[in-house]
């Protein structure tokens, strides 16, 4: 059987090599991932649904790619799986039934991913923080102090911890990122549309949502995109071309959100080491003393609220009873209440709103090929301190929370592809990372700058630090 320390020095990829090299078999591997499940999970809460037996039948099927036998797990929202419900974090949804597989999980099972169930995230994806009521608060592996972010958190903090390599997640307002940055992982967003949400959704928040996986290396990134992207969409290959560089860019870095505000010193202190490598390896980068960002009102929260009201409109039919009080959070009846509040021309309204920022937005990349921001505008919140119901207000909520993470939204509002790396700063326990963002479409130049950058940062030397930390304090088993 592979050692914990083995499994934890192989990304997706190295992993997916073992097997098809014959070091060892896809049901062993699971069954290491399974391992550190079971001992980490019940002290993080990453995984709320587990479909092992399924998942071992399925491994020892021999697969043949790129991540061909390596053990996944997916978020517990949108996509939907044969076998395991999705709740999207809500009791109101447990019990409910499971369909067949989304495409992207058909798309994943046929690559040869060995799906272990589920993870964990906060109601209807709608919070900064990943503690749902239904199935209780995840807990950040770096340190249990820490918010893991949301709405991808549970997703971040399996990765993070070493239970699987990579995993799904989703982003609408910087929910592949958010957790990213608090877990010190990888998360790319890519390009709205880029992987389906078919056949149960045409489009997530009118288009404001990306499918996609966090990871912790670049071309687990990439090869993930390889076996979603459908080929009519797009005939890249994000494996081999992530290899190539990204040739010399015109960079336009900010360290203030859209309202001036100065993030805090350690992002800063990221963005500026990073404009340095950027600069020793040839690229053109302007850092501005004010932020060229365009502020984005309160219609943005409308856009994804209004996929909350048809959710529970199937699954009232199923039960034949409206949601009582106890049975939906109170960030969703607030959300329910808005949207009624502004009606369908308060949406029409948004949905203007948006084309005029992102036009707006989108001008910037007229004369930049990359956009630099710090991910986050200060280290990873404590708990308790940005999640809804540590609040009073909604105002205050927000406040809280978009102050947190503030240059996440504009990216999605343009279904622009981005990213969070993780910064190496030796001298902070916590994590810190740095965005680059391009125009539309542009998926590959953000991943080959990923990988210039993964090189110069040293990202595995940071792994393997933060598990040795980790293992001071989980029961890693090694």
């Amino acid at each position: 059987m592979m050692k914990t320390t083995e499994y934890l020095a192989h990304d997706a990829v190295g992993l997916a090599q073992l097997v098809a090299k014959g070091a060892i078999t896809a049901p062993e591997l699971a069954q290491v991932s399974i391992g550190i499940i079971e001992a980490l999970n019940p002290l993080l809460n990453a995984v709320i649904c587990k479909d092992y037996e399924r998942a071992l039948k399925d491994a020892q099927q021999k697969k043949t790619g790129p991540l061909a036998g390596v053990p996944f797990l997916l978020k517990d929202v949108y996509l939907e799986s044969e076998g395991m419900p999705t709740t999207y974090g809500s009791k109101y949804l447990k019990g409910r039934a499971s369909k067949p597989d989304s495409v992207l999980v058909s798309r994943w099972r046929q690559a040869g991913l060995t799906i272990l169930g589920k993870t964990n995230a906060p109601e209807f994806a709608a919070d900064f923080v990943t503690e749902p009521a239904a199935y209780g608060k995840t807990i950040n592996p770096w340190n249990a102090q820490l918010t893991v972010g949301g709405s991808s958190g549970g997703a971040a903090c399996a990765v993070s911890s070493g239970m699987v390599p990579i995993a799904h997640a989703t982003d609408l307002g910087g929910s592949i990122r958010i957790p990213s940055a608090c877990c010190g992982l990888y998360g790319f967003k890519p390009t709205s549309g880029l992987n389906t949400v078919a056949p149960y959704f045409r489009e997530i928040a009118h288009g404001l949502n990306s499918d996609h996986v966090l990871t912790r290396t670049v071309r687990d990134s990439a090869a993930s995109l390889d076996i979603t992207v459908d080929p009519a969409t797009s005939n890249t290959n994000y494996l081999d071309g992530h290899l190539m560089g990204p040739g010399k860019l015109r960079i336009v870095a900010t360290v203030h959100a859209a309202d001036g505000t100065l993030a805090g010193p350690r992002q800063v202190s990221a963005v500026e080491a990073t404009i340095t490598m950027l600069r020793e390896n040839g690229h053109d980068v302007v850092l501005l003393d004010r932020s060229p960002l365009v502020p984005v009102g309160g219609w943005f929260d409308l856009l994804w609220i209004d996929d909350i009201h048809s959710l529970l409109s199937e699954r009232r039919l199923d039960l034949g009873y409206e949601p009582r009080t106890q049975d939906l959070e109170p960030l969703t009846w607030l959300s329910l209440k808005t949207l009624k509040e502004h009606g369908p021309d308060g949406l029409a309204e948004a949905l203007r709103a948006r084309e005029e920022t992102k036009r707006a937005h989108l001008e910037l990349f007229n004369r930049y090929d990359i956009l630099l921001t710090p991910s986050l505008a200060t280290d990873p919140a404590k708990i308790g301190t940005i999640g809804f119901l540590d609040h009073d207000s909604v105002q205050s909520w927000a406040e809280a929370g978009y102050g947190f993470a503030p240059f996440f939204i504009l990216a999605n509002v343009a279904g622009q592809p981005a990213a969070s790396l993780p910064f190496p700063d030796t001298k902070g326990d916590v994590p810190v990372g740095i965005q680059i963002m391009a125009a539309p479409h542009r998926d590959l130049l953000i991943l080959q700058l990923s990988r210039q950058l993964e090189q110069l940062f040293d990202w595995q030397s940071a792994y393997r630090r933060h598990w040795e930390a980790m293992g001071k304090h989980l029961p890693l088993p090694f």
